[in-house]
């Protein structure tokens, strides 16, 4: 009887621990995602946090109460490095210059949520590596049009996943100051999954109160 009883503990024992291998193995790549997303919210946290404090000193700085009485505008006679170059070089601490050309501080290629393929723009940006390993492309303002500078970041660098929506995002910087987006594109969860540099979601992450809900 005793030798029964002993088996008997040592099956339940065994079974506990199937049950508890099975159950580790199912909730691992939930908890895997979640952390990620964690992770990639904070990095984005931490770079609109800095942007947002930067285009506020230029403000102070220079006096202004519009950016586009700023050198953050571009004129026709204005450089990408005399604008959005500058603008990066006084208010971040830079690891990595890569000037107008993203290729050595972006990873080489990005998809969108759908899986389609995304690429970094190369035009009138200006990029760097920051410190915490973020890179960042800012377009500065357009005067002529009024147009407002853009920002483009990947939170975690050549890292991946390097998906737009997850670690590469874009947001505004607008001529009263204010950064981010005054868009309702985020109000639509399938426009943030199918468009570029991650558009529409980082309204959503912030509407969200800093969460990924797609």
């Amino acid at each position: 009887m005793k030798n029964f009883y002993n088996a008997f503990t040592l099956a339940e024992v065994l079974i506990t621990l199937a049950v508890i291998g099975i159950a580790t193995m199912l909730t691992l790549p939930t908890i895997s995602v979640h952390y990620q997303k964690k992770t990639q919210i904070a990095g984005l946290q931490r770079i609109y946090t800095q942007m947002a404090n930067s285009v506020r000193l230029l403000m102070v700085d220079e006096r202004v109460k519009s950016l586009f009485d700023s050198y953050l505008v571009q004129t026709s006679s204005d450089s990408v490095e005399d604008t959005a170059g500058q603008f990066l070089h006084k208010y971040f601490k830079i690891a990595k210059d890569c000037g107008a050309d993203p290729t050595d501080c972006f990873a080489p290629s990005y998809t969108n949520l759908e899986g389609g393929a995304v690429t970094v723009p190369d035009e009138n940006v200006y990029c760097v590596m920051v410190a915490n390993g973020a890179s960042v492309c800012v377009e500065p303002l357009n005067d002529q049009y009024k147009i407002s500078g853009t920002v483009i970041v990947d939170v975690n660098g050549y890292a991946k996943p390097n998906i737009s929506g997850r670690d590469l995002f874009m947001f505004h910087i607008y001529g009263d100051g204010f950064v981010g987006d005054r868009g309702g594109w985020w109000k639509d969860v399938d426009y943030c999954k199918s468009s570029t540099y991650g558009f529409g979601c980082f309204n959503r992450v912030v509407n969200s109160d800093w969460n990924m809900d797609y």
